[in-house]
């Protein structure tokens, strides 16, 4: 396979500044975006837009699965705060990327967003591609009749780059983003609080192989190359090295779509799709925070027969027991805590001591817990985080039982 410098070598792109030299405009008006990319021009009150379009079939697979919106969004609608996510129909749904300029500044321009909706019979992709800087008012203009107020918005690292970006190019020409008051996912977020623990690299390309099945062609470039070849373009005029920009973001939308039914399906059904034990714990975590309380604790019961590092296995029994806690399960949450304290835990000999001296009154059990407790922390260095938070409580604990025993 050729490499990525034979690749951009091939369509004229120059990798070093050893043989730059004046283009010839002639030599490329033959290699425009009309050419290369074909689309169509769209009159707006602001001039023309390029606009192009693609749309896969619903029986098309993208990967290892076909194109899909979630059968349920409660607990993803949770996840996200925004109750309206769960009520939401398929097709209001917006799916967006960007492809910009720079980084980030003042200067930085979204030369081609990318925009995905399901609709009756698949999923459409409308990418509109800056010609000049001009055309940006009138590439706006399209966004605007895209979106309506009644739609939700997903993108992938959406709230730190593309959503500012377009509010700073809408402010800059006198405009008010559209965006900003739509409910939104964003799926980098939740991607990197499931997968954090599994995972080497939460970027959409690496989760696309990893969980989706999908792999790229050799169209696909990198998405720090895109801006250099868009500057490029604008000097020469040469679309060519463009088409795998295009590529590229028309990637990033279709697999934030399939991306999102993975997760929301994960999140409803997850005892009978997820299969690795960090997973799993990750999403009985998101599910404890978002207030599914006893869905949490039948996922964490199911952790528990999976492989886990001692760390996190000691963490889930943490979790699992304040769970059964709160609900006013103690049985459960003593026998939890009775576990972690063998494994020489100071919280499950505190929680220990908590229930005899409060619960059940049973001071001396509780003496016994807590002295043990004492002894565990101070076997442990003076400056010892652990023993700094936990001897002054658990040497108040003491006075106090002693009071009780009368002693």
């Amino acid at each position: 396979m050729a490499s990525l410098s034979d690749r951009l070598k091939a369509l004229g792109v120059q990798l070093g500044a050893g043989d730059l030299a004046p283009k010839q405009p002639a030599a490329t008006q033959a290699f425009g975006i009309e050419q290369v990319v074909p689309g169509r021009v769209q009159l707006t009150d602001f001039g023309e837009a390029y606009v192009v379009e693609h749309f896969i079939p619903a029986d098309e697979p993208h990967g290892q699965h076909l194109l899909r919106f979630p059968e349920a969004m409660q607990r993803m609608a949770a996840w996200a705060g925004d109750t309206r996510l769960a009520l939401i129909p398929a097709e209001r749904f917006l799916f967006l990327d960007t492809e910009a300029t720079g980084l980030w500044g003042s200067g930085t321009m979204a030369f081609l967003i990318g925009i995905g909706r399901f609709e009756a019979g698949g999923f459409r992709c409308v990418q509109l591609f800056l010609r000049e800087p001009a055309e940006e008012r009138a590439m706006q203009a399209v966004l605007d009749h895209a979106i309506t107020p009644d739609d939700a918005l997903v993108t992938f690292n959406g709230k730190s780059f593309d959503l500012p970006l377009l509010a700073n190019r809408y402010l800059a020409n006198g405009q008010r983003s559209p965006l900003r008051e739509l409910p939104h996912i964003d799926l980098l977020h939740i991607a990197r609080r499931l997968w954090k623990d599994l995972l080497p690299s939460r970027a959409l390309g690496d989760l696309e192989a990893q969980l989706l099945g999908i792999t790229r062609t050799g169209e696909d470039l990198p998405g720090w190359l895109l801006p250099q070849l868009f500057m490029d373009y604008m000097h020469t005029g040469d679309a060519r090295p463009l088409a795998g920009a295009f590529y590229h973001n028309r990637m990033d939308v279709v697999s934030m779509a399939s991306l999102l039914e993975h997760i929301a399906r994960k999140l409803e059904t997850p005892m009978e799709l997820v299969q690795h034990g960090s997973e799993m714990a990750a999403i009985g975590r998101l599910l404890a925070d978002t207030g599914f309380a006893e869905e949490a604790i039948q996922v964490f019961q199911g952790t528990l027969s999976m492989e886990l590092p001692d760390d996190k296995r000691g963490q889930l029994l943490e979790r699992l027991a304040a769970l059964f806690r709160r609900r006013g399960n103690y049985e459960a949450a003593l026998q939890l805590w009775q576990q972690a304290a063998e494994d020489g835990q100071v919280y499950a000999h505190v929680e220990i001591a908590k229930y005899y001296e409060h619960k059940t009154r049973e001071y001396t059990l509780a003496m016994e817990y807590t002295v043990t407790a004492l002894k565990v922390v101070r076997r442990k260095r003076p400056t010892n985080f652990e023993r700094v938070h936990w001897e002054p409580q658990l040497e108040q604990r003491v006075a106090r039982l002693e009071k009780k025993l009368g002693r």
